[in-house]
């Protein structure tokens, strides 16, 4: 993985200085949520190191494994008189605001706001510090340092002293996310053989395809140790048990029929746009995805060990991929000869 720019990041807590925006939510070792409104929000890319601190120290650091998108709405506390959000809280005097404009209020102006919400999610790359470090001593290494942004651009070889060793050594662990691949040692020494019979009833096809299901994702959780085995996420709420063979009866439940897959890539795979080569189990990509985010996974090999699996599942699925890869190169010459 490229490594990135770096940037000093606020980990919101009870020391946040400025009251203008409410209603973000840290996961501190799994994600760092952030907005629209928030300066810088379109620099940070997958990739990137995040050093997350709060108001006083360094709390560790986090590669942005991927970045997540969603519309939303955030709720931005205004000055009255002049509607800047640069608006502090205090603690002892009185009135509770004070805005930079120099007017000072109880009671804020609230409004909805749109926006873009992001997440980065580290996906096991977080590394706390071991040791204590002020935040005075990595603000020297933000060259364009600004107290009101809680996203900074920080330059690594700037760093001096203590705060430059222990940041770059976690930097360094954060490179890759702290997992190793599972070994069910009470996985099934019977491998899933496919026989193409669908024990559904048509009616009632689609509940049928359901039943199981439950049973079948919890089995796969516990053999691949909740994590995806394409991209290392380890966040159980976005993973979901896929079939090799696609489903058409009990039978195809079987854990050596299974991967467990974050959503969209489990999405890619079952329209063949993501293909498992089932000798060395590398993973190949449907043309339509060169130049996608999911590029980077073009050539990795399946994170798992290849006798939890079954070959012979695989390589249905694996002829399946090439013939959408056959179709496409036939279009694609049926269109050069016109």
């Amino acid at each position: 993985m490229e490594t990135g720019r770096a940037w000093l990041v606020f980990a919101l807590g009870d020391e946040r200085q400025y009251a203008g925006n409410v209603g973000y939510a840290d996961e501190l070792h799994s994600v760092y949520r952030y907005d629209s409104f928030v300066a810088n929000h379109k620099q940070i890319t997958e990739g990137d190191l995040l050093i997350l601190r709060d108001g006083h120290r360094v709390l560790g650091t986090a590669r942005a494994s991927w970045i997540s998108t969603e519309e939303g709405f955030k709720t931005l506390n205004r000055c009255p008189r002049c509607d800047n959000t640069g608006i502090k809280r205090r603690k002892i005097k009185r009135p509770l605001y004070r805005c930079d404009c120099g007017y000072e209020f109880d009671v804020p102006k609230s409004v909805e706001e749109e926006c873009v919400k992001y997440s980065a999610w580290f996906e096991k790359t977080f590394r706390p510090l071991t040791e204590h470090v002020p935040v005075e001593q990595v603000l020297a290494a933000c060259p364009r340092y600004n107290e009101q942004m809680a996203m900074q651009e920080l330059v690594l070889e700037l760093l001096e002293g203590s705060a430059r060793v222990l940041v770059q050594g976690a930097a360094a662990q954060s490179l890759e996310p702290s997992y190793v691949l599972p070994i069910a040692a009470d996985a099934s020494t019977e491998l899933y053989a496919p026989d193409g019979r669908d024990e559904r009833e048509g009616v009632v096809r689609q509940i049928w395809g359901r039943r199981g299901q439950g049973a079948f994702r919890h089995t796969l959780r516990k053999q691949f140790a909740d994590t995806c085995l394409v991209t290392g996420c380890t966040l159980a709420d976005l993973l979901e048990a896929a079939h090799i063979n696609p489903y058409r009866g009990e039978k195809d439940h079987h854990p050596s029929n299974g991967l467990l897959l974050r959503t969209d890539i489990h999405t890619l795979f079952d329209l063949n746009l993501l293909g498992i080569e089932p000798e060395f189990l590398r993973i190949h990509l449907h043309p339509k995805l060169k130049g996608s985010e999911y590029e980077r996974f073009d050539g990795k090999r399946l994170a798992c060990e290849a006798k939890l699996l079954s070959k012979e599942a695989l390589e249905l699925r694996w002829n399946a991929f090439q013939e959408r890869l056959m179709l496409v190169a036939g279009l694609k010459q049926s269109r050069e000869g016109l």
